[in-house]
């Protein structure tokens, strides 16, 4: 799925293809990640970056993960199951891949 065509979560909401806003944490949201597998995630907080979310099959169950490119390397997270994915952890996620990529620039100073 190219990157423009993905739904966007922002500001706590996303809006989707049908123009339907849901909440996030809602019963709703997690019913609509039933129904798709990769959207974007822009923090709340202007200091971290956003990243690309994925549900990926490992060991015959579904799991989440983030994504984020800076100065051409690619940083990964683990987000976790279906049930685990709220707007805590999104944001979490985006700290942590926000700051993995900082301590892989330093170490390759």
């Amino acid at each position: 799925m190219p990157h423009a065509d993905m739904p966007w979560v922002r500001d706590g909401e996303i809006v989707t293809a049908a123009g339907r806003r849901l909440r996030l944490d809602s019963p709703a949201w997690f019913a609509w990640l039933e129904t798709i597998s990769a959207f974007c995630y822009s923090s709340q907080d202007a200091i971290y970056w956003r990243m690309t979310v994925r549900c990926e099959k490992r060991r015959q169950q579904q799991y989440w993960y983030g994504y984020a490119r800076k100065e051409r390397q690619l940083h990964n997270i683990y987000l976790g199951k279906t049930e685990a994915l709220t707007q805590a952890r999104l944001e979490e996620g985006c700290r942590a891949l926000t700051e993995r990529a900082r301590k892989w620039k330093e170490a390759s100073m």
